[in-house]
């Protein structure tokens, strides 16, 4: 659970992440007809029959969470592509009654993003800008002083309306502003925690040359000359003596 806070207003956000273990989109028709009335009551008379037909899509996938429970989740009038097996986060800002209010579904395994709500339909759906009737009971004090002010009360409470107007409108843009900027801030959290690639060990061009190097045969050495004798004078008297 995490929480948005802007000066009295709190918001909670909830996160999904897990694995799509299935995916399926229904189609929804509607069709409406406008015309065939009569005119000036005369049956021969009647205004043109149109009709037209809207498509809507109803998707609804299962989420797999890490301790292995799914979760059903459905979405209204958005064609988002899923896959089973795909990991995904989803983002939520929950109602009061603890009804969500799907506002960003991210597909890691894809890395793509949806806005299904941003802060601006936030505000209105949750009611976060919401109206004061206390500005109105002021103006309308205001008003009705200025039968006894000769009109002066008229001009304050104009005055005091369009100052409240314009200071409700700024705390609306800073509201949507902050609100836009903790839901980005809440997408980088789910981003950061993804475990990141293992890195690709890649062999260096002096390992595979190692690796792939074949020792070649050593080159296969002539055999030694022997020396043949050297006769002398000496050698060739001993050789005749033995003769003898």
């Amino acid at each position: 659970m995490h929480n948005f806070t802007h000066g009295d207003k709190t918001v909670c956000f909830t996160v999904l992440s897990g694995e799509v273990v299935s995916s399926e989109k229904l189609s929804e028709t509607r069709v409406t007809s406008t015309g065939g009335v009569r005119v000036n009551g005369n049956d021969d008379d009647v205004t043109p029959v149109r009709i037209s037909s809207v498509s809507i899509i109803n998707h609804e996938f299962w989420v797999k969470t890490p301790d292995g429970i799914e979760h059903d989740v459905k979405l209204r009038g958005v064609d988002i592509p899923l896959r089973t097996g795909q990991q995904v986060s989803l983002i939520s800002a929950l109602k009061k009654d603890g009804s969500p209010l799907h506002t960003i579904l991210q597909n890691h395994t894809a890395s793509k993003r949806w806005v299904l709500r941003d802060a601006k339909v936030l505000n209105t759906e949750l009611e976060l800008s919401s109206f004061k009737w206390r500005t109105v009971l002021i103006v309308l004090g205001l008003f009705i002083a200025g039968f006894a002010t000769a009109g002066l009360g008229f001009l304050a409470a104009a005055g005091y309306f369009f100052y409240a107007w314009y200071q409700g409108s700024q705390r609306k843009k800073r509201l949507i502003s902050d609100l836009n900027a903790y839901i980005e801030k809440l997408e980088n959290q789910i981003t950061n925690r993804r475990p990141a690639p293992s890195p690709v060990q890649v062999e260096s061009p002096v390992q595979a040359e190692t690796s792939f190097q074949v020792e070649s045969p050593a080159p296969e050495q002539a055999p030694a000359e022997t020396e043949s004798p050297v006769l002398n004078s000496d050698g060739v008297r001993r050789a005749l003596s033995r003769n003898l």
